[in-house]
């Protein structure tokens, strides 16, 4: 027992040692080399308001009763009326032919770009650029196709190329009429009943329209949004007209006034969607307990917001723009003026800045081409700082 208490107070001791000595060399290390800097960037402030509120479109649900239903299309389709959205199969053996017809239609697609003298190298590349423009855009609408095309030419690593791809081609367009007339006794399509944006998300709120915006009234909105419809299983997305949108919110009244009907708005979406829009404020109501309802609206974006309802945004009344200090590297002169310190070589030049806003533990300094600018190296911490002192690391 002894001994083993010997050994703990051993370790005890070496771990104590060990932790003094370097906080010892920690200590001596900013002592000796004190000199700490930062690379002056710019930054902007919102003076805003947070808000919450709904997305509002002209849409309408999309139905289809029965069971063995297939939605052919894609989040943010662009539809023309009459255009499929959904097929309805009758039985399994109905849906086993739709999926032979697909890989059918895929291998046509395939041996066709092979034909016309692609190399399989090129489809693949081609793949990634296409996948990459979509994903960047946003753009989901020919996701099945890209997913299809990464599955052949770069996931499964067969050869596509069979040297005969013109007898294949004809081969299996035959196959494909004739599973296309057999299909025709025992499919049903749903299509869109006028052009639009498909989305698949069904809330219950598809009654609220624009026109229900009008004159918008407190008490009104949160009518509107208090009670959302049912959706049941026969519901398979919405189709929203045109490219106009709205954003009705709730917003205090002193905040509210700050706005006018007709007058451009700036609003930075978060959360659920990022974005900043330049939008039209369509109405702000009469206060009602110190509450205003406000709208606005959009003619853009409309495949990102389609499948949106609640939405989080900041209405910004104005905005700030200067360069970023840390509050450690700002001190006061003999004159009392506020200054930082700028490393322009191995020297320190004292530089007068105006304060006009700050943030956490930085000050939002005013851009000065005769002094403070972007890219500067501003001094936070450096041993006996004076103006033009020779500082080295």
């Amino acid at each position: 027992m002894e001994r083993s208490d010997a050994i703990i107070k051993f370790v005890a001791v070496f771990v104590f040692v060990a932790i003094m000595a370097y906080l010892g060399i920690s200590f001596f290390g900013s002592y000796s080399n004190p000199l700490r800097t930062v690379t002056a960037s710019g930054m902007e402030l919102h003076d805003g308001l947070d808000t919450a509120g709904f997305i509002v479109r002209d849409e309408q649900l999309l139905t289809a009763a029965g069971s063995n239903i297939a939605v052919t299309v894609t989040e943010g389709t662009k539809l023309a009326k009459g255009e499929t959205v959904a097929v309805r199969y009758q039985g399994s053996t109905a849906m086993e032919r739709a999926q032979q017809i697909s890989e059918i239609q895929m291998r046509i697609r395939q041996l066709t770009a092979l034909k016309n003298g692609k190399s399989e190298d090129e489809l693949s590349r081609e793949t990634i650029l296409s996948l990459s423009r979509a994903v960047t855009a946003g753009d989901l609408s020919d996701l099945y196709e890209l997913e299809q095309d990464v599955d052949a030419y770069i996931i499964s690593g067969s050869a596509l190329a069979t040297g005969n791809e013109a007898a294949e081609i004809a081969e299996l367009e035959e196959q494909l009429r004739y599973l296309s007339q057999s299909a025709s006794s025992d499919t049903g399509r749903i299509t869109a009943p006028f052009s639009g944006t498909f989305s698949f998300a069904a809330d219950g709120l598809e009654t609220v329209t624009p026109e229900d915006l009008t004159d918008l009234t407190v008490e009104r909105y949160r009518e509107l949004f208090s009670k959302p419809g049912e959706v049941d299983g026969s519901v398979v997305g919405r189709l929203v007209r045109g490219i106009t949108w709205y954003y009705a919110t709730e917003m205090d009244e002193d905040s509210a006034q700050k706005l006018t009907a007709g007058n451009s708005a700036h609003l930075v979406f978060s959360r659920t969607y990022s974005a900043d829009l330049t939008m039209t404020v369509e109405s702000v109501s009469l206060p009602v307990d110190g509450k205003c309802a406000v709208v606005f609206s959009s003619d853009k974006y409309m495949q990102d917001v389609a499948a949106l309802r609640g939405a989080t945004a900041e209405v910004v009344f104005d905005t700030l723009s200067g360069i970023s200090v840390p509050r450690e590297a700002v001190h006061l002169n003999g004159d009392g003026e506020t200054v930082v310190f700028v490393l322009r070589g191995i020297t320190a030049n004292e530089v007068p800045i105006t304060i006009v806003a700050e943030s956490g533990d930085y000050y939002m300094a005013k851009a000065d081409h005769d002094g403070l600018r972007v890219g500067d190296i501003i001094i936070v911490r450096a041993r006996n700082l004076y103006d033009n002192a020779v500082v080295m690391e």
